[in-house]
């Protein structure tokens, strides 16, 4: 198969999973092999990609669940050691909006998926292609079984003993121990449980919550939780730190149609 062939096939797989690949979005590989070599849960998948790739420095904010599902969906199919996958998003101007997906192995066996875009961070601006050894915007992920872990949610770049127990709970659901989702709920409770909490602090932990039913794949639990959410915010309303939670809810109901 030729080179960068745009892959019919793909387009194919999208629509039977019922996403269709949006026309502004090219999907282009070296090797059509169908590798499944990504063992990491969607709710990791999902979460930081969305958030990283398309949200942060307002790369792509009007993508649909259509065009990031297509995306992350090809990113599991297809990345592994051997093949990198390359995305191009149709954008208006003169720069099209690039990413190229690849996984690295470091000399002590840990692996790592890296997105390499075509951003400028220093510029702000796209350029006319990815410049790995630049300011290019580049976001990496510790890969450990069905963990997906970014490097400043690692255990070792948090101090747990100094956390309350909503970020403790928060640390817990992100970092890359297995041996910790045991304690999710549990520290989740305790936060729920302060009584001085301000309405930002409850709608915080409630968010962490309302994370924690969605990798528990709890779906009548996900549905009364953002019900729950909304009231929060109805009553938080008027606080003048809210807006940046309202930011976080919204992506989180979009990773949740990202999910089913």
């Amino acid at each position: 198969m030729h080179k960068n062939l745009f892959i019919v096939s793909l387009l194919v797989l999208f629509t039977n999973l019922g996403y269709a690949q949006s026309e502004k979005i090219k999907i282009k590989s070296d090797n059509l092999t169908e590798v499944n070599y990504l063992k990491m849960d969607d709710f990791y998948l999902t979460h930081y990609l969305y958030i990283d790739v398309f949200l942060r420095e307002n790369l792509f904010p009007e993508a649909s669940p259509e065009d990031v599902s297509s995306i992350l969906k090809a990113v599991k199919k297809y990345v592994s050691l051997e093949n990198r996958l390359d995305i191009e998003i149709e954008k208006p101007g003169d720069r099209n909006y690039l990413i190229k997906f690849a996984i690295l192995k470091k000399e002590d066996g840990t692996e790592l998926l890296i997105a390499f875009t075509n951003w400028s961070v220093k510029k702000r601006v796209f350029e006319k292609e990815i410049k790995v050894e630049n300011d290019s915007y580049t976001r990496w992920y510790f890969l450990n079984g069905n963990k997906m872990t970014y490097r400043k949610d690692m255990s070792n770049q948090n101090d747990y003993a100094n956390m309350n127990k909503s970020d403790l709970a928060n640390a817990y659901l992100f970092d890359e121990l297995s041996k910790n989702d045991s304690k999710i709920k549990t520290t989740i409770d305790e936060a729920l449980k302060e009584k001085d909490a301000s309405i930002s602090d409850q709608i915080m932990t409630n968010l962490i919550l309302l994370k924690y039913l969605m990798f528990k794949r709890d779906t009548d639990n996900v549905e009364k939780q953002t019900k729950h959410l909304n009231d929060l915010f109805e009553i938080g309303a008027l606080e003048s730190n809210i807006k940046g939670l309202e930011m976080a809810f919204n992506a989180t109901k979009f990773q949740i149609e990202l999910m089913k």
